[in-house]
C-alpha cells in the first residue's frame, strides 16, 4: 500500500498555461493516479500560492503548487460484514456482492465497499496504482447484486485487465423490468456518454461517447414487467441501466434511471461470470442463484 509522507512543490512551467490544476498534475507526476490526484485536491491538500483550489481551476503559468501528503489519507480501514466469497485461492478471489455495498472507496475515509471487507478478513489484495481500489479488476454498481472477481497478486491483476481490455470475460446478469416486449432477444448498440446536466449519470448519446453493446434475452414474462437475461459485450457505466431505460423497459427499483416504484433495491444481479484463470490457463465459470429479491417477485407474480 502506498504510504507517502511529507510534501512536494512545483513550479508551473510556461507550457502548461492554460491546463486544469487536476490535468497538470496528473502530468506532472507520473507516480500518483487521477483519482489520487482528485482526492488530494478536494481534501484540502494541494495549494496553489498557497490558497485551495478546485480540481477545475486554470494555471496562468508560474504558479507554486504545493502538495501535501498525509500518512492516513490512503489508510484503507477493515469494515466488517458478511460477504460471500465463492471462490479463493492464492491468485483471485471470487465474491457474490449484495445489493447496497460499494466496490471501492470513491474518495478517502470511506470504508463500506468490498475492499475494505477484505481487508478486514486479511485477504491480500494486489494490483493498480490506485491504493484506494487494490485488486479491482472491474466493478458492479453499489445496487447492483453478484459475482464479482478481484485479483490477489500483480500478475493476476494485469492478467484479468488484459482479459476484460480484450472483452473475452463474459458476464450475464438478470433483471426484473418494467414494461413487456414482444421480442424475445433484442441487441442493443448505441453508443452512451455522461448526462451534461447531470455527471453522476450516463445517456444515449452520439457526441463524445462510448460505443456499448448489450443483448437482451426475455426468459418470462409478467402482467406489467419481465424477467431478462443481459450480456454485455462492453463495460460502460451504468450501461444496462441505460440501454434497458432507452428501450422504454427500466430495472425496477432503479432510482436513478427508472420509474418511481416502491421496490428498495435494483432488480439487477450478475448470475454468471466467466474467465480464464491468471496462472492455470483454464476457462472458469461461476454461477449464482437470483437473490431473495428476485424469488420473491417471481413467486408473488407467477
Amino acid at each position: 500500500m502506498e504510504n507517502k509522507t511529507g510534501t512536494r512543490e512545483i513550479t508551473v512551467s510556461d507550457e502548461f498555461r492554460g491546463q486544469r490544476l487536476d490535468k497538470f498534475l496528473t502530468l506532472a507526476v507520473n507516480d500518483l493516479s487521477r483519482n489520487k490526484i482528485s482526492n488530494l485536491i478536494s481534501s484540502g491538500k494541494v495549494l496553489v500560492n498557497g490558497k485551495n483550489k478546485k480540481s477545475s481551476f486554470i494555471l496562468h503559468g508560474s504558479e507554486n503548487v504545493k502538495i501535501e501528503f498525509d500518512n492516513n489519507i490512503d489508510e484503507l480501514q477493515p469494515y466488517k460484514f458478511d460477504l460471500n466469497i465463492v471462490y479463493e485461492d492464492s491468485q483471485i478471489i471470487v465474491i457474490n456482492k449484495p445489493s447496497g455495498l460499494t466496490t471501492h472507496p470513491p474518495n478517502p475515509g470511506y470504508n463500506e465497499t468490498v475492499v475494505n471487507v477484505l481487508i478486514g478478513m486479511g485477504k491480500t489484495l494486489k494490483g493498480g496504482s490506485d491504493v484506494l481500489r487494490p485488486g479491482v479488476v472491474h466493478r458492479l454498481d453499489k445496487e447492483t447484486s453478484g459475482l464479482m472477481v478481484l485479483a490477489k497478486t500483480d500478475h493476476s491483476y494485469e492478467s484479468l485487465v488484459s482479459q476484460f481490455k480484450e472483452r473475452s470475460v463474459i458476464k450475464v446478469y438478470q433483471a426484473i423490468c418494467h414494461g413487456v416486449i414482444n421480442e424475445n432477444n433484442i441487441k442493443v448498440d448505441l453508443p452512451v456518454s455522461r448526462d451534461k446536466t447531470n455527471r453522476l449519470k450516463m445517456r444515449v448519446s452520439f457526441s463524445n461517447a462510448k460505443n456499448a453493446e448489450t443483448e437482451v434475452f426475455v426468459l418470462r414474462r409478467f402482467k406489467n414487467a419481465m424477467l431478462v437475461k443481459v450480456k454485455i459485450f462492453t463495460g460502460r457505466m451504468h450501461q444496462i441501466r441505460v440501454h434497458m431505460n432507452f428501450l422504454g423497459c427500466p430495472i425496477l427499483g432503479d432510482k436513478k434511471y427508472g420509474r418511481r416504484d416502491n421496490y428498495k433495491s435494483l432488480m439487477l444481479h450478475a448470475v454468471s461470470l466467466s474467465f480464464v484463470h491468471p496462472t492455470k490457463n483454464e476457462k472458469m465459470e461461476f454461477i449464482s442463484e437470483l437473490p431473495e429479491r428476485f424469488q420473491a417477485f417471481i413467486k408473488q407474480n407467477s
